[in-house]
């Protein structure tokens, strides 16, 4: 019983740190869409052009910011000497 328990926890803390890492990514995506946004009026401008969206540069950016969270990989190298 104690092993389902533990599992139970595992499986809570690490949907719960998925949760937090989406929201992280969300709300840094949009921050820099703002900073992007104000720096380069170009990019978002381009990308308001091609979606056809009518977005702030902050919504563009947690947009980005959320789909990418979903969009990452890990690699791991094993080099040998």
């Amino acid at each position: 019983m104690d092993k389902v328990l533990i599992g139970i926890i595992a499986a809570l803390g690490v949907a719960g740190l998925l949760f937090v890492a989406i929201l992280l990514s969300t709300v840094f995506g949009g921050i820099a869409g703002w900073v992007v946004g104000g720096v380069f009026p170009f990019v978002t401008d381009t990308v308001r052009g091609i979606s056809g969206l009518t977005l702030t540069n902050f919504e563009i950016g947690a947009v980005l910011g959320f789909v990418g969270s979903f969009l990452k990989t890990s690699s791991s190298s094993s080099s040998s000497s």
